[in-house]
């Protein structure tokens, strides 16, 4: 069970209902408060609560996104499908299905965790700071993908051995969380392109 910690229920009633709160946690991934998501992205992020989800569609094919210009991090890059931040007591499969629909207007089948464990922490071409415990899951569509554009700027279905070597090649235009989940996701393709090194040379450059 996770700590309560004093003061953390009480500031979330004292916060306006718009305001998206996201789940601050310690080394051992143990809740420690919440954080507004508006002001938590700084050149010092606390580390805190996250998810990634890969999507397909029936033919085996990988969505991927191309990050909208006026997001805060990595603005205009390539990346997994779409990434959210559970709200404080959500269930994260049933916040992966929230922002499924609130990014992308999607419809998913077919959740299931595939990197329970995964932790990164990488630093933007401007500073910003991504620091999170992210589990990744894989999902299925089950609708159209109709984005919003605040959101996404462009988005593509791939074939996985098509997107691997083009990260291998170009991680400047991807993610650094992409580059570091795919190795995990296709160990055996990873190996072969090139992309095993690429992801092991972006994790151990030091990210502040």
């Amino acid at each position: 069970m996770k700590p309560n910690i004093v003061g953390v229920t009480e500031s979330r009633e004292r916060m306006p209902q718009h305001t998206e709160l996201v789940v601050l946690l310690d080394d051992d991934g143990e809740t420690i408060g919440t954080a507004p998501k508006a002001t938590v992205h700084t050149r010092d992020t606390a580390l805190h609560l996250a998810f990634s989800c890969h999507v397909f569609d029936a033919e085996g094919r990988i969505l991927v996104t191309r990050r909208a210009i006026g997001k805060l991090t990595w603005p205009g890059v390539w990346t997994n499908s779409f990434c959210g931040h559970p709200a404080p007591d959500e269930d994260m499969r049933e916040a992966v299905h929230r922002r499924a629909e609130q990014e992308l207007g999607l419809e998913l089948e077919s959740v299931e965790l595939v990197l329970p464990d995964f932790r990164y922490r990488a630093t933007d071409a401007a500073g910003v700071v991504e620091n999170e415990i992210c589990p990744v899951f894989r999902a299925v569509a089950a609708s159209p993908v109709d984005p919003r554009p605040e959101e996404v700027g462009e988005y593509q279905w791939v074939d996985p051995e098509q997107l691997i070597p083009a990260v291998a090649h170009t991680p400047w235009a991807f993610s650094p969380w992409l580059t570091l989940q795919l190795p995990l996701l296709y160990p055996e393709h990873a190996a072969h392109s090139g992309l095993a090194e690429t992801a092991a040379a972006a994790a151990a450059v030091p990210a502040a």
